[in-house]
């Protein structure tokens, strides 16, 4: 039984992190909306090639850190009240959906890394200010997508080492 409540708590943290990295991404989401109207400028063509994957990464981090607001609190409702009507199938669900995660942020981020180090040899390759400022674009995109996904790895997997899965 102290297994089971050790699960619900370390659902709640896990939970809270996500929420709080939900406002984070929100946060700077917001801070992005800023940079939209610099990176316009007609006269600048290398901040032109930044538009479109910084306005991506803002449209992310807007979108995706909304859901984490949104959908976290709602799940963990969820799973602590189909805790309480049938434990263990709650439990074995729950766990095969975190280690299904586990495995999926594990997977992207040897990926976001490769589009880093592609997109910083791109721009020292890329004559031509608007494709190179793609390629610095892609390599802010890729950076944010990287850290990410890592803080969301990150509080995933201590909560699953913490629950000695």
């Amino acid at each position: 039984m102290a297994y089971r409540m050790d699960f619900i708590q370390e659902l709640n943290l896990w939970t809270k992190g996500d929420v709080f990295q939900g406002k984070v991404m929100v946060g700077l989401g917001l801070l992005l909306v800023l940079t939209i109207p610099l990176l316009s400028k007609k006269e600048n063509t290398l901040s032109n090639g930044m538009l479109i994957p910084i306005s991506l990464l803002l449209l992310v981090n807007l979108g995706y850190g909304s859901y984490l607001l949104y959908s976290r609190p709602k799940h963990l409702e969820l799973v602590t009240g189909s805790f309480h009507i049938n434990p263990k199938e709650a439990l074995q669900a729950e766990l095969a959906k975190m280690q299904a995660d586990n495995k999926n942020y594990a997977r992207l981020k040897p990926i976001w890394a490769v589009l880093i180090i592609v997109s910083v040899i791109a721009s020292f390759l890329i004559k031509n200010d608007y494709y190179k400022g793609i390629s610095l674009g892609l390599l802010c995109l890729s950076v944010g997508f990287l850290l990410i996904d890592s803080f969301l790895h990150h509080r995933l997997d201590n909560c699953l080492k913490i629950l000695n899965i």
